[in-house]
């Protein structure tokens, strides 16, 4: 287990090396209250990753992304097309709201997101926003928002990458700009063979999950924009993906295609003093599990409607309000239910203050979930520039997760029975932070406490025989976060460490699956055309789920990454993944006969090799 004290130490070092007397170039964000702000001004805790960084790094899939960012850990099923969760803070993942381009992608009867599933030569930028988001954006945003937004690429560029397991991926993509249309597409094309991703006891014979489980994904998006001298911009995009992946289950269906996608049209008209948008999302997330006669289907399809406005009273005040609808139907899915379809309606106001001084803001929010009744949320904040290097948050809020219609209104199973009483699951999220921005460096702190109450789990009812959603348990996770980007000897340095307390406060026991302590660290470096860096990722020991009543040991992995600039047009890449081989898993599967715990395989060490070509 690291030392802390030793940690702390390393840090402070480090931190040294970096304070300058001039102010770093200002990041801004979409996501944190959905108007462009630099992430200083939003009195939240916001993580962005661009093209830049994913391009520096060659990370392979969107969970390989998310992992390196303070306070997030993925808990992963194997490797590519592989089940992963994203825990935020500490919470479950069907608690942050996953969003593309704005738009939800989760399966609306489990609230899992197919984050596999979303490729990264899609992906321009990710918005990690920390903390209770319920007011700004409604259900689900529990622990935090996770914002994908999609290529807008200025070149034309032609990649191919090839790896370990049989790996390949091809890519394209490009834009162009016209007089007042600006249009971005981006095209790809993945496919392995993959490893087996769960232990075998070897006293036991050869089955057919002895094998290893391939994934394929193929996918294209585009982004077209086009601006008028007086009627405002109006934009259309679209990301469209499809595939099959194949996982081990010993007693049923052992694969899986998928075809998922979005569609947006939206509006968006600026004058001196009002802004205003508005925007229409079609949606899919679905999942056919295959490999037996049984086929389950696993289908959400949405329509949402958005209108938001922002109004400038003085120049340190805005008021921002607005209204959405949101319909979601599970009626093309296996699993039957007495409702299969629902709407929500909620409406919006908030006030935002900013005297370059002093900052304030205060959102408030009410949604009507059809059937489950009005679920009011709010977030304040307040904070405080003592000069502009050095800034201080502090932030209150609620937010809920809507019951899925599987859990009220189920029908003609086997396992379950509905619970059409079934409540929202409710949360209160406190947040002190600081922040200290440089030329030559960024540095943030972050204390978090998230209680969430009413909070969903199968009951089995002896009478009837079946197991049944009921508001029982109650969790609680609070923790600290610290992070560090900064150069320092020649060398860029990112750096997170992260301590968590995650508590089942009904059995008074540990979340299972959360590591007490993470902490990433990637070392990087430029020499004129080369680049290179190498990251460290550490967790710490933790439970595994009750049933096996164990703890999953800790580890600690490396990854290196390099870029070659060859020509003005033609660039290398390489990266190798878990470059000491190391043998650990995130989730048990059982035990073998002689009762050591069996897991989720990670992969071993893996290559992967890359060309570009710009034109």
């Amino acid at each position: 287990m690291l030392n802390k004290s030793t940690l702390g130490v390393a840090i402070a070092a480090a931190l040294s090396f970096s304070v300058s007397a001039e102010q770093s170039i200002e990041r801004l964000t979409i996501t944190a209250n959905k108007f462009e702000q630099s992430i200083t001004d939003t009195l939240a805790t916001v993580d962005i990753i661009d093209r830049i960084e994913i391009e520096k790094n060659n990370y392979r899939d969107l969970p390989s992304l998310l992992n390196t960012i303070a306070g997030v850990d993925v808990v992963r099923n194997g490797g590519f097309g592989q089940k992963a969760d994203v825990f935020v803070r500490g919470a479950s993942a069907k608690h942050t709201l996953v969003l593309v381009d704005g738009v939800r992608v989760s399966d609306a009867s489990s609230g899992s997101v197919s984050l596999t599933n979303i490729p990264v030569n899609s992906i321009e930028r990710v918005e990690i926003v920390k903390g209770a988001r319920a007011a700004i954006y409604g259900s689900d945003a529990v622990a935090g928002v996770i914002n994908i937004i999609t290529r807008q690429a200025s070149k034309n560029t032609v990649s191919a990458t090839l790896g370990s397991d049989n790996y390949s991926n091809y890519q394209i993509a490009g834009g162009l700009v016209k007089d007042a249309i600006t249009f971005n597409y981006n095209l790809g094309y993945e496919d392995t063979d993959g490893y087996d991703v769960t232990g075998k006891d070897p006293s036991l014979a050869v089955t057919k999950d002895h094998d290893d489980d391939g994934y394929t994904n193929k996918n294209i998006g585009f982004n077209l924009a086009y601006r008028t001298l007086n009627a405002g911009e109006f934009s259309l995009l679209s990301q469209y993906s499809e595939g099959q992946g194949e996982y081990d289950n010993a007693w049923g269906n052992d694969a899986y295609d998928f075809e998922n996608y979005i569609a947006k049209l939206g509006w968006k008209k600026s004058s001196d003093v009002y802004t205003q948008s508005a925007s229409v999302s079609v949606s899919q997330e679905e999942n056919i599990q295959t490999g037996t006669d049984d086929q389950q289907i696993y289908s959400t399809e949405r329509v949402e409607f958005e209108y938001s406005g922002l109004y400038t009273v003085t120049k340190s005040l805005d008021l921002t309000g607005g209204f959405n609808y949101l319909n979601e139907d599970l009626s093309a899915s296996s699993a039957s239910s007495s409702e299969e379809e629902r709407d929500n309606n909620a409406v919006f106001v908030g006030v935002f203050y900013d005297d370059e001084t002093w900052l304030g803001n205060a959102v408030v929010r009410t949604d009507d979930y059809e059937f489950h009744g009005r679920a009011n949320t709010y977030t304040t904040g307040v904070g405080y520039k003592a000069n502009q290097y050095l800034s201080v948050r502090l932030s209150h809020g609620t937010a809920f997760r809507a019951p899925s219609l599987i859990n009220a209104f189920v029908t003609d199973s086997l396992w379950y029975a509905p619970n059409s009483d079934i409540k929202p699951e409710e949360s209160v999220n406190n947040e002190f932070g600081v922040t200290l921005d440089t030329k030559w460096g960024r540095y943030d702190i972050a204390i978090f406490d998230n209680n969430i109450d009413n909070l969903i789990d199968n009951k089995y009812d002896a009478e009837i025989g079946k197991y049944v959603a009921t508001n029982i348990d109650k969790v609680s996770m609070q923790g600290v976060e610290l992070s560090a980007d900064f150069e320092g000897l020649g060398f860029q340095h990112n750096i997170n460490l992260s301590f968590l307390d995650a508590k089942d406060e009904t059995t008074n026991t540990d979340l299972p699956r959360r590591p007490s302590e993470t902490f990433n660290y990637t070392l990087g470096k430029s020499w004129g055309d080369f680049d290179a860096n190498i990251a460290m990722q550490y967790r710490s020991s933790r439970p595994s789920i009750a049933y096996y009543d164990t703890e999953l040991a800790a580890y600690t992995v490396f990854n290196i990454a390099a870029n070659y600039q060859l020509l003005d047009e033609l660039s290398f890449q390489a990266r190798i993944e878990n470059i000491t081989d190391k043998e650990y898993f995130t989730a048990g599967t059982g035990f073998a006969a002689n009762g050591d715990l069996l897991g989720y395989n990670a992969a071993g060490r893996q290559f992967f090799v890359g060309a570009s070509y710009q034109f």
